[in-house]
């Protein structure tokens, strides 16, 4: 079954992919944060309010459905001469079907129509199995990167790339 990708642009849209990022980001991210940091995280990247912020600075969110059910989201934006993916989060239960890769498929074909040059992402750098997801699909670790996830919270990356 092939997924569809809803906009986010409208109010209950973006409640919808602030309440898919709080239950994700909790299992995702629950061994390596507390329930402190996790909320302080939460409420600066992934609120409502942070979204719609987000969308006012050319962001652009999708929530992800299979099945007439909302199972992920994900979220890009052009960066000089890249797409920058800066949010690719999934259910469990939606992990492994191929919609990560249609997702990244997606926004590779949308860079080259915008003639960027490459599509890029930061990933945790303890973060292995995800990882791996994207080195399948010929993404390159590039550099390491420090992320601000929330003030005095933050998360060292890598910076890797495709080039198109």
């Amino acid at each position: 079954m092939k997924p569809d990708y809803k906009l986010v642009a409208k109010a209950k849209y973006i409640q919808l992919t602030a309440a898919l990022a709080d239950e994700i980001w909790r299992e995702c991210y629950a061994r390596r944060f507390s329930k402190k940091q996790l909320d302080a995280i939460l409420e600066a990247n992934q609120s409502a309010e942070a979204i719609e912020e987000q969308i006012d600075a050319n962001w652009n969110y999708f929530v992800i459905v299979l099945a007439d059910k909302p199972v992920g989201y994900y979220a890009w934006q052009m960066q000089g001469g890249v797409l920058y993916l800066g949010h690719l989060y999934l259910k469990p239960e939606a992990r492994h079907h191929g919609i990560g890769r249609d997702v990244m498929q997606s926004c590779e074909r949308l860079a080259r129509a915008d003639g960027k040059t490459a599509v890029a992402l930061t990933v945790g750098q303890k973060e292995l199995e995800t990882q791996g997801f994207f080195k399948g699909g010929n993404y390159k670790i590039l550099r390491p990167v420090a992320t601000a996830l929330a003030p005095d919270i933050v998360r060292e990356d890598y910076w890797m790339e495709k080039h198109l």
